[in-house]
């Protein structure tokens, strides 16, 4: 499965890069993350407890973070199981400074799916992918606000929900 999109931040690139690239803020964002923690040097672990229609499960696994050059690009490699499957990937991550306080955010990945969640089908694991991306990316603007007036971000998977209905609505009006 390919994926791919872009996304605004309204943040400087070198806040946005320090947002990625700090593990206790990230796993705030991740849906459904239990769990986040460094292994070395860009390796992590970490645990997600995730529902794709009647299949839902909770995911181990690991993510290797490569080629990093701040505050531009990284690749990544993501190799997860559960009772439920496994995911395997990798992908890129690309900042660009669009204005002094905005980031395009640009990503892209192939993403292997095996196990019981392949019976849910493509599409359903394309909409459930799209709009978990949705909040991650809703999550880490409403981290970037706060962090800016120097306060933390209530997070939640219902109120990331919230956020990512609102960021799809502005986006249908949104000038470029």
């Amino acid at each position: 499965m390919k994926i791919a999109g872009e996304q605004h931040l309204p943040a400087p690139r070198e806040q946005v890069w320090a947002l990625f690239n700090d593990p206790e803020r990230l796993s705030r964002l991740i849906p459904g993350c239990e769990k986040l923690e460094i292994l070395g040097p860009d390796e992590y672990a970490g645990t997600i407890n995730v529902g794709i229609a009647s299949v839902k499960g909770v995911y181990s696994g690991k993510l290797k973070l490569e080629d990093k050059r701040a505050p531009e690009d990284r690749k990544m490699n993501v190799d997860g199981k559960g009772k439920q499957g496994f995911v395997r990937g990798s992908g890129t991550l690309d900042l660009e400074a669009k204005a002094p306080d905005e980031t395009l955010v640009r990503y892209a990945g192939d993403v292997q799916i095996g196990g019981p969640l392949m019976q849910v089908g493509q599409r359903m694991i394309d909409s459930a992918a799209k709009m978990m991306l949705g909040q991650f990316f809703a999550a880490a603007e409403a981290e970037l606000k706060a962090h800016a007036v120097g306060k933390v971000a209530r997070q939640g998977i219902l109120l990331n929900f919230w956020r990512y209905l609102v960021r799809l609505f502005r986006s249908f009006f949104r000038r470029d």
